[in-house]
């Protein structure tokens, strides 16, 4: 009985000293778990740019400024959701991930970029949510609007007509030659490419094309004024609006245009009864020949209603009155006859 004492004592001695061996490294231990602080994520601020622009999409990339402390993430991600503001319908969303960082650096700010694709007809929401571990640790958003005002890469371009200036070149028959000047200007830091323009000239009441024609700006230095003379051929005593369209390759990149008054009229007081104006539709007709315009052809004309001789008419009661004229004669002498 005694040795089971003293054995019982010797266990309780080593344990003793076994505590007091490994007390310090528990304790930590035990520390570390109680005092570890959890990982916190927060939205700073956020940018929104486009980087690309097209007739029907605008490309935008987001970067937020993400302030972290605490302890490690895990799996830390941001999620960016873009809601149509007039009618609550998800547009896109995408998401990221969020860097980790180490025990040594949890106190700083990080910076993640990502892109969204939306339509370019549209106002939207850009919710943004912060996750760690499947938790969202922090929310906020952002709205844009007007986007469809942004100019597509394909229209954008530094050159702009500034003025259009008209020269009379002569009459032919019932033509007139007009000569425009055009004052084509590049506001851009480099000598600009070379682009088409095309010229027309419209007739202002009803809007028919009267003549067409091409030419090319040049390469225009920065800050430089290049001046293009053309020449459309347009029926007389008419008005025109005169268009210049600018093209890069099959881009309709801006349009300008210009009055041309060959019959100028003056203002008539409001109660005066509206004059209906009489087109000519057969001076705009442009005669082809296997699609090709033939110069000096003219439409046929043709002699008014009143100068062609009247058509025959067809026999009717007349011819019954000329026989009866004649039998009434034959009558007649034959009773002269009887009676001499």
């Amino acid at each position: 009985m005694k040795n089971i004492y003293v054995i019982l004592l010797v266990l309780l001695g080593i344990i003793s000293v076994a505590i007091v061996l490994t007390q310090d490294d528990v304790l930590s231990n035990m520390q570390d778990i109680i005092y570890k602080e959890p990982a916190y994520l927060g939205i700073r601020e956020v940018d929104v740019k486009p980087v690309e622009i097209t007739g029907s999409f605008v490309d935008i990339n987001m970067t937020a400024y993400i302030n972290h402390r605490g302890g490690k993430t895990n799996n830390a991600s941001m999620l960016i959701r873009a809601v149509d503001s007039s009618t609550g319908l998800l547009n896109s969303q995408v998401s990221a991930l969020i860097p980790e960082t180490n025990k040594e650096d949890i106190e700083k700010t990080l910076a993640v970029h990502q892109n969204l694709k939306v339509d370019r007809n549209g106002n939207y929401d850009l919710k943004i949510f912060l996750f760690d571990n499947g938790s969202v640790l922090d929310s906020g958003s952002v709205s844009i609007r007007g986007i469809n005002v942004l100019t597509p890469q394909s229209k954008k371009s530094f050159i702009a007509v500034n003025n259009i200036d008209f020269f009379i070149g002569g009459l032919l028959g019932n033509k007139v030659s007009i000569k425009p000047e055009i004052y084509i200007e590049n506001t851009g830091p480099e000598v600009s490419e070379n682009l088409k323009l095309i010229v027309k000239a419209r007739e202002a009441t009803s809007n028919l094309l009267a003549d067409k024609t091409n030419t090319e700006t040049g390469s225009i230095g920065s800050d430089k004024t290049a001046i293009k003379e053309v020449q459309l051929n347009v029926p007389d005593e008419y008005n025109y609006m005169v268009v210049v369209e600018l093209w890069k390759d099959d881009t309709l990149i801006n349009t300008w245009e210009k009055p041309v008054l060959l019959a100028p009229t003056k203002t008539l007081p409001k109660e005066s009864q509206e004059k209906k104006v009489n087109i000519e539709v057969s001076q705009f007709v442009r005669q082809t020949v296997g699609g090709a315009p033939v110069p000096g052809m003219t439409p046929p004309t043709y002699a008014p209603a009143s100068t062609y001789a009247p058509a025959p008419k067809e026999p009717g009661f007349e011819i019954f009155g000329a026989m009866l004229a004649i039998v009434l004669v034959l009558i007649y002498r034959e009773k002269n006859r009887r009676r001499s």
